[in-house]
């Protein structure tokens, strides 16, 4: 009955102006995101890396996120989301500036950093804005705002392909997402930002929050999903190229089949979203990012290994988003905490599951290594089975003690009937 009369009083989705601007912001942060996967190949050649050197580009972005993640929380306690928001979108330009001009591995990876840091920044301010903003919504927005990041993500090897194509040169591609904050901030930098609520900032700052067990373990498999995703997305093209045998330009622009998949996949997740909830999602969307893994990996022909890059992207964009979503459900009133932690964890698994991958490479090939990332993936499902499992103890507690007060309260009732005194 409460659940009926909830849903029928719900407020429909509005996609208002600051939706928009932080839909395309997102894009922006994720077109330079995964720039490393198709940048690296010809950075490889161009500096004569080897695998090590070539996956600590992604370690030096994921680094920043790292750094981010356990600091924008504070950071937007204290100077507000305002700054935050635009201070790393701006920064998103600083970053893509000197990977422009970078002729060196020191300098390439310290230009990951700064996108990794600042543009983390930018994301966790999104993230916790449009949680705030959209309250019971905040899973469709999340959704959303990842699907239009994996549009932006996917024209970045598009781009890339492009640029060469017409001998523009590789590092042309750095100027789409330059131009496009630079308009955006043109246009839209009067739009308010939504703020944390003041009480809940005064608790964060002072160390009282305390976030239940299934928080983390959604976190967990957070972590896990988006160390398998990037995996994949660094690694993609390199391995279409040394172990399917696909021309180097040819692989970079077939990996945006990957991304195109990711757009797809959000679109689709986040219309369930509005009708499922995001925790009972999870499972289905964990099959078929394995299902198509697997073909991708093991497939006996370009075709499948191209068919299961698609399969795999359909299924593993949403494990983010929906975990992240999950995480965020189980406490609501601190958003930016939710993000923060959110981007800290993606860093870690960024960190070190492209580099922990490369190594691996380097010792015994490619192929072998991306056997860790059928690992990750059995790790999401064990953390999102145990999170449901401690979810339903939570909300079994949470029904005796209402029914426990229900009876308290009606124990009190009837003494006040039998002695008006």
């Amino acid at each position: 009955m409460k659940n009926t009369t909830l849903s029928a009083w719900r407020q429909p989705f509005v996609r208002d102006r600051f939706t928009l601007l932080a839909y395309a912001l997102l894009a922006s942060f994720a077109y330079l995101q995964v720039s490393p996967g198709p940048l690296v190949p010809f950075l490889h050649t161009e500096m004569h890396l080897n695998y090590t050197i070539d996956s600590l580009h992604m370690s030096g972005m994921a680094l920043g996120m790292i750094v981010a993640g356990l600091l924008a929380d504070r950071v937007a306690g204290r100077w507000g989301r305002r700054l935050t928001f635009w201070g790393g979108a701006f920064g998103l330009l600083a970053g893509a500036l000197l990977v422009l001009f970078s002729h060196h591995p020191v300098v390439s990876i310290f230009s990951m950093f700064v996108i990794g840091l600042l543009g983390t920044f930018l994301m966790i301010t999104i993230q916790a804005s449009l949680s705030d903003h959209h309250g019971e919504h905040r899973a469709t927005a999340i959704t959303e705002a990842n699907m239009v990041a994996s549009l932006g993500a996917g024209l970045a090897p598009i781009c890339l392909g492009g640029m060469v194509l017409i001998g523009a040169g590789w590092r042309t591609m750095l100027f789409v997402p330059m131009v496009i904050v630079l308009l955006l901030a043109l246009f839209f930098f009067k739009i308010p930002v939504p703020e944390a609520r003041s009480f809940v900032r005064r608790q964060e700052a002072r160390g009282r929050v305390k976030v239940p067990g299934a928080f983390w373990l959604y976190w967990l498999a957070m972590v896990m999903g988006v160390a398998a995703e990037w995996s994949v997305s660094f690694w993609g093209s390199g391995y279409l190229i040394n172990v399917a045998g696909i021309e180097r330009t040819s692989a970079a622009t077939l990996m945006s089949l990957f991304f195109l998949a990711a757009v797809i996949g959000r679109f689709i997740g986040s219309r369930l979203t509005q009708r499922i909830a995001v925790e009972k999602l999870l499972l289905p969307m964990l099959i078929v990012a394995m299902l198509g893994f697997i073909l991708f990996w093991l497939g006996p022909s370009i075709p499948l290994h191209v068919i299961g890059l698609f399969v795999a992207g359909l299924g593993i964009c949403n494990l983010f988003p929906f975990t992240f979503s999950a995480s965020a459900n189980r406490i609501p009133q601190y958003a930016d905490l939710a993000s923060a932690r959110a981007a800290f964890g993606g860093g870690l698994a960024m960190f070190c599951s492209p580099l922990v991958l490369g190594r691996l490479a380097d010792i015994m090939g490619l192929w072998r290594a991306y056997s860790i990332i059928l690992a990750l993936f059995v790790l999401v499902g064990v953390f999102v089975v145990l999170a449901a499992r401690a979810t339903g103890q939570m909300n079994s507690l949470a029904i005796v003690c209402e029914e426990v007060l229900e009876v308290e309260v009606a124990a009190d009732n009837a003494d006040l009937v039998m002695d008006p005194a």
